[in-house]
């Protein structure tokens, strides 16, 4: 089935991606073409759970492996709740809302969210954000991806289409996943770049966790999720209890300990970002 933009999303993607001059001569298409990134295969592990949801039953066998196994990378290596669903039947909502009750269905609307909406019924695709993917993917970079997308619809092609909406993710940082929406972009990209520079493996996760389960049991299973048998160092900043947290496989250094001492007191205080400064200088 044809797919359209809404003029609203297609106004968007054109003003957005487009705000220098131009030619009279130039049309809008000729112009999205030249400033289209190039789309980027890239080789995953087999996934262990099930991320593809084909509601509608369009896509093929290889189709759903591909997106499956990419999307369980985005899911493992950026802890990104990540899920695609084709539907032909929106009962009656808004797009964007049926992909937002979906993610509240999978994962309980916890941690970063991007859910992909292949949408047959009123031919309105979707992309859900939410946690680290609000900051990390900007409208932008979004209503570009969507207008690709739809090109690659027109011509069948499902699987390019949805591994362009998923590898938004990859905009996401790696190291830093503030799903509580702590840190602005400018924190984030200085965080980011300083953990890229570590040695170790470092992940820092700021979460609101209001939930019965404790933060040492959250930790543990991001650990678990992100470092399987591998070895790295994850933190877990609590922003209603105020503390700070660490896990690893192995014994955490003197500087570490005593970081995490400082780091809690500036987090009870709510400074959170002097609170990861601490950390990060004890990492240098």
């Amino acid at each position: 089935m044809k797919k359209f933009l809404s003029s609203i999303i297609f106004a968007a993607a054109i003003g957005m991606i487009f705000s220098g001059c131009s030619s009279k001569s130039d049309t809008k298409e000729s112009r999205v073409e030249a400033t289209s990134q190039p789309f980027t295969e890239r080789e995953v592990e087999s996934a262990d759970g099930t991320y593809i949801f084909d509601k509608a039953n369009i896509l093929d066998t290889e189709t759903l492996k591909a997106c499956n196994d990419y999307a369980g990378w985005l899911y493992k290596e950026k802890l990104i709740n990540t899920a695609v669903i084709t539907v032909n039947d929106l009962d009656g909502k808004f797009p964007y809302d049926y992909a937002a009750e979906e993610f509240n269905k999978l994962y309980e609307g916890k941690g970063s969210g991007l859910v992909i909406l292949i949408n047959n019924d009123t031919k309105y695709d979707s992309v859900f954000r939410s946690g680290a993917c609000l900051y990390g993917i900007s409208d932008k970079a979004e209503n570009n991806a969507v207008y690709w997308e739809t090109k690659e619809v027109f011509k069948g092609d499902y699987r390019s289409a949805i591994l362009r909406l998923l590898q938004l993710g990859e905009l996401c940082p790696t190291h830093v996943i503030d799903n509580a929406q702590v840190f602005d972009s400018n924190q984030l990209n200085k965080i980011e770049k300083t953990l890229s520079s570590c040695k170790e493996d470092v992940t820092i996760i700021a979460s609101h966790n209001g939930s019965e389960t404790s933060n040492e049991q959250i930790l543990q299973q991001y650990y678990d999720r992100k470092y399987n048998n591998d070895k790295g160092i994850m933190f877990m900043l609590d922003t209603i209890s105020g503390k700070v947290i660490v896990h690893s496989s192995e014994k955490i250094s003197s500087d570490i300990e005593k970081a995490l001492k400082d780091a809690n007191a500036l987090s009870s205080k709510g400074d959170n970002y002097g609170a990861v400064n601490k950390i990060l200088e004890a990492l240098k």
